[in-house]
Parts: C-alpha cells; sequence; structure tokens
C-alpha cells in the first residue's frame, strides 16, 4: 500500500487496519482445506505445519473422532449454545486472531487453549486435544478395582480459592480492543468461602483471565465461567488399580464409587497415570491413577 502525505492538510497519516481472514487449514473430517475459525482445526495446523508450526507428522496427530481426537474437539467447538447473557447463540468456540511469530510455540499453542477452553496431550506418540465440554466416562473404579488404600487431598495447588472472575477479551464490536468483560461473582463459592458469623467482610477472591483469541463477549463469559468453576474442582485422589484402567489417558473422565471415600459414581477428570510393577510372586503390572474431582454440577454447567 503506498499513500501520498500531504503535512498541511493533516496533522498526521491515518492510521489503517485490516479484517483479515489467515491461512487456510486442512479439516481431517472432509479432507479439504479452507479458511476456519475453528480452534482445533487451528490448533491442529499450527502442530503441523513444517514452515511456521511445529511440525508435527501426521502419523503424530489424532485424527479420529474418539475423545480426544482432532475431529472431535472440531465437532464440538463447532455446535451452536445458547448465551445466558442477553440471549441469542452463537458457535461454542471460535479461534480470531494473529501472532507474528515471534512467541514461543507454548505462548502460542497457550493462546490457541485459552479460546476453547483446550487441554493437549501427547500419548502413545500422538497429539490429542480435549476442549472445554462434558464426557460421559465409560469406565468405573470401583472397591474391588482398588489395590490399596487411596490417598485424597482437598487444598488447592495455588493456595487460592477464587469466587469472582473477570475475563479480558478482544472486543469485535469495538475495532478489536482490548475490553474488560463483564464480573461474575458464584453466590454459593462466596458464601463457602465466607466464614460463619463474617458475612460483613470482603471475601471476594478475584480471578482474572486473559482471552487474547476471544472476540464475543459471550464467548468470553462463558470461558471465564468454566475457569472459576475448573479452579474449584480442589479434590485430587492417587490409586493403585488394575491394569484394565491403563487405557485411561490424561483429561479423560471416570467414575469413582469408593465406600471409604463417600463417592458414588463421583466423576473425576484424569491427570496422569504411570505403570509401577509389583512383586508378589509373579510380576503383576497395575494402573497408578491421579485425578481430580469433577463434580456433577460443573458438567452440567459445561454444557
Amino acid at each position: 500500500m503506498q499513500m501520498v502525505y500531504d503535512p498541511e492538510k493533516l496533522a498526521q497519516p491515518p492510521t489503517v487496519a485490516y479484517k483479515v481472514k489467515g491461512k487456510k487449514c486442512y479439516d481431517p473430517r472432509d479432507g479439504t482445506t479452507a479458511w476456519t475459525n475453528n480452534p482445533a482445526l487451528i490448533i491442529r495446523d499450527y502442530l503441523s505445519d513444517s514452515t511456521y508450526g511445529m511440525k508435527a507428522g501426521s502419523s503424530e496427530v489424532n485424527d479420529t473422532s474418539n475423545a480426544g481426537g482432532f475431529a472431535s474437539a472440531a465437532n464440538t467447538c463447532e455446535q451452536t449454545v445458547s448465551s445466558d447473557t442477553g440471549g441469542g447463540s452463537e458457535k461454542r468456540y471460535t479461534t480470531n486472531g494473529f501472532t507474528n511469530m515471534s512467541a514461543s510455540p507454548d505462548g502460542v499453542l497457550e493462546g490457541f487453549l485459552s479460546s476453547c477452553a483446550g487441554k493437549i496431550t501427547y500419548v502413545n506418540g500422538k497429539f490429542n486435544l480435549f476442549v472445554g465440554a462434558s464426557q460421559t466416562p465409560s469406565l468405573t473404579i470401583t472397591d474391588d478395582k482398588v489395590l490399596s488404600p487411596p490417598s485424597a487431598s482437598t487444598r488447592p495447588q495455588s493456595g487460592e480459592l477464587y469466587n469472582t472472575v473477570k475475563p479480558i477479551y478482544v472486543d469485535a464490536s469495538n475495532n478489536y480492543t482490548g475490553t474488560d468483560g463483564g464480573v461474575y461473582q458464584d453466590s454459593g463459592f462466596l458464601t463457602a468461602d465466607t466464614p460463619t458469623g463474617e458475612s460483613s467482610a470482603n471475601y471476594i477472591k478475584q480471578l482474572e483471565v486473559q482471552y487474547p483469541y476471544t472476540t464475543t463477549a459471550t464467548m468470553a463469559d462463558r470461558l471465564a465461567k468454566i475457569a472459576l468453576r475448573h479452579s474449584r474442582q480442589t479434590t485430587q485422589i492417587t490409586l493403585l488399580t488394575t491394569l484394565e484402567f491403563m487405557k485411561l489417558q490424561p483429561q479423560d473422565w471416570v467414575y469413582v464409587t469408593n465406600e471409604r471415600l463417600g463417592f458414588t459414581n463421583k466423576i473425576f477428570q484424569v491427570l496422569s497415570t504411570n505403570l509401577e510393577m509389583i512383586a508378589d510372586g509373579d510380576a503383576v503390572s497395575y494402573t497408578h491413577l491421579r485425578a481430580h474431582e469433577t463434580r456433577h454440577d460443573l458438567v452440567c454447567r459445561l454444557l
């Protein structure tokens, strides 16, 4: 673009801005390559791009429609959801923004993942993507499958429990400028954090989250609520269980029924697994499962 500038007519040159559509991305669901704002397809493209991305081979990307597959994540992102503030509906998640590629790969992926409440795992030589939506567990760990007393922790890793959240996003209706979203406060969380007899004191603890690739207030609001509710899931358990549960991978959901802990089909999200060899006569393999709680009310709210 070339302009002729006359300082006698303008105090300074005009600011020029563009609305652009970026790189076309491959869609494993139908084999086409086209422009998209689907977070799953954009993340997949960045992982596999051999010039600007992480150069992952096609064999390293889980393109299936199973849990963790990019096709499954892409379908979830394109679901239509209703807004709980102001009515209307929109796609569940979209990614809108740009990077000059000077950021580290971790930083680029972190921005993309923020737009879909996503998590990436690398299991069995493949990248897997889980976006913010509920799952239906297919496995249940019961007392007869637990091989040693489970351990449980109820303290948040950060040491902080938040009851209020404020998103910061890029507002498409205001020339794509950074904007503070509406502050959301969960009255139930605030009540739980306020000691008895101190209702007049201020026990508000606010979480601030940034969404550089989110451009609508309604989507930023939903993402912020997910972040707040996820931060309240502080119960973690460690189980030594049988080899059949080795099929679980991080970010999978699983039912846990345990009389000692008072759990009946409690939903947990898997954080990590590892294989331990225990010698008792013959060598036997077991699965060591570390998970944190996903409450039923949280599952409903994520939908």
